[in-house]
């Protein structure tokens, strides 16, 4: 275990899952702007500030970063602006200047939803309502700019079998105060299990070093925001009953309804993409 794996956003869900496996192939650094409740060699790095950045990279001098920080939706326009895209850039300088292997972690959602399925290389398109997609999608284009030799993951709902995810979270909370949940039948996603992703990011921060630009990675199994909601509330143990309906996404400005994937380069690489259905059984 000689190899070291710098991975930022140390603090986020993927992380939970991604820091033990890296672990096992390599040395490991995570590094967040809060890591108190982080197991492991770790390091507080702020995304935002290039000149911290840039020293943490240059002094620890990783033979891979993995990044997988960002600000979800939900958080503020300021905060995806800084870390998404700024962020993701000083991350592409750093890597750039000290010649290591990057493995960046994107989003399905950078495309518009019209025109799935969407290739590996298929170009950004992001709705300009969603913030997310489109700090997330200039991110990528920062990568490409300054590290064509990167690889960018586009990926899909993560989800756990270990931990549950915060959209399932979220929907267990809004059901206990009594509300009732309204899931979206028509905006169709390829959820992807943490363990899987995990495994597919090392494999290409270790194994695959000269796979480079973009790579659809995600469950195979296409699913509904609906039916997967079910699935997961099912899973957890939630009971959900006179509290669940249907809904359609049309019409709500920034939410692409399609953004299934055609995952060529992964299966071509014999990376792991298992579906929900084989997950759980």
């Amino acid at each position: 275990m000689d190899k070291l794996i710098l991975i930022t956003g140390a603090s986020g869900y993927l992380a939970n899952a991604l820091l033990p496996y890296a672990a096992q192939r390599a040395r490991v650094i995570g590094t967040a702007r809060n890591i108190e409740d982080i197991r492991g060699d770790t390091l507080s790095l702020d995304l935002t500030n290039r000149t911290a950045v840039l020293d943490a990279v240059l002094s620890k001098r990783p033979d891979a970063i993995i990044h997988c920080a960002a600000v979800n939706p939900g958080g503020s326009d300021a905060d995806m602006i800084a870390v998404n895209d700024i962020g993701t850039k000083h991350i592409a300088e750093a890597a750039s200047e000290l010649g290591c292997r990057l493995v960046s972690v994107s989003s399905d959602t950078v495309f518009n939803g019209k025109e799935a399925p969407y290739a590996d290389d298929a170009i950004a398109s992001p709705l300009p309502d969603n913030i997310y997609a489109v700090t997330k999608a200039r991110g990528e284009a920062h990568i490409r700019s300054l590290l064509p030799d990167a690889a960018i993951v586009r990926t899909s709902l993560i989800y756990g079998t270990d931990k549950m995810d915060r959209g399932t979270a979220g929907f267990s909370q809004r059901l206990a105060a009594g509300d009732t949940l309204k899931l979206f039948s028509d905006v169709i996603r390829q959820p992807v299990h943490d363990q899987a992703l995990a495994s597919c990011l090392c494999a290409l921060a270790l194994d695959h070093t000269d796979e480079s630009g973009f790579i659809g990675i995600a469950g195979d199994e296409a699913m509904s925001r609906f039916d997967f909601g079910v699935r997961m509330l099912d899973y957890w143990g939630i009971n959900y009953k006179n509290q669940l309906e249907e809904s359609s996404g049309i019409g709500i400005p920034g939410l692409p309804l399609d953004v299934r994937m055609t995952m060529q380069r992964a299966q071509t690489l014999g990376l792991p993409t298992p579906g929900v259905s084989l997950v759980l059984g």
